[in-house]
């Protein structure tokens, strides 16, 4: 009798033994994916990036400046062909639209107009509230991306043709990078250090 009793424990003791090891595999386990880096969680880092660029550069920028352009300016070279290059404003609002234009096809949206962006939105507190929306919206998108949709095939926002979510994060991501090249070089000329390069204080 006592030995039976001595059996029913020690299974009692091995299946409650058992269900630890196993909540705590399960916990190892979650916590070790939660942790791993995502193809969404690297594309919004990068946005991150751009985006701190990219504001600095418009808070940067004095409001007498938004309406700069090389193209109206006594600087050598051809900023005219074939057309105007765009202002200071053009540039960060062209930089918006774009943002928006690639969101709302990774999110599946229709949306109407171009990559231009709104053309009431001229002055530097405009603009900064645009981008700062264009940016919400751009990393909405992304947090979409997942490993089974990130290939998937999807309506481009230009031209009749397919494109991946992937393909769309990652160019809108570089579009904003080649704009922001652009902002600098109009920052330069008008005497003004881009934050990104200004010295750190030290700690």
């Amino acid at each position: 009798m006592n030995t039976c009793r001595n059996l029913v424990v020690l299974a009692c003791a091995f299946v409650l033994m058992s269900g630890v090891s196993l909540a705590q595999a399960s916990k190892s386990s979650k916590t070790s994916s939660e942790g791993h880096p995502t193809i969404s969680s690297i594309l919004d880092r990068q946005l991150s990036g751009i985006e701190k660029e990219v504001m600095g550069a418009a808070e940067a920028i004095p409001e007498d400046k938004y309406d700069f352009s090389p193209a109206t300016s006594n600087i050598p070279g051809d900023f005219k062909t074939p057309e105007p290059v765009r202002t200071v404003a053009q540039q960060f609002t062209h930089l918006g639209g774009a943002l928006e234009l690639y969101s709302s096809a990774i999110l599946g949206e229709k949306r109407a107009g171009d990559d231009s962006g709104p053309t009431n939105v001229k002055t530097k507190s405009d603009v900064v509230s645009y981008l700062k929306g264009a940016f919400a919206k751009a990393h909405s998108a992304i947090k979409t991306i997942t490993e089974q949709n990130a290939t998937e095939e999807i309506a481009a926002p230009f031209g009749n043709r397919k494109i991946t979510r992937l393909a769309l994060a990652v160019g809108m991501i570089g579009h904003s990078n080649n704009h922001y090249g652009q902002l600098i070089e109009y920052m330069r000329m008008n005497s003004i250090v881009p934050p990104e390069s200004r010295p750190r204080p030290k700690s």
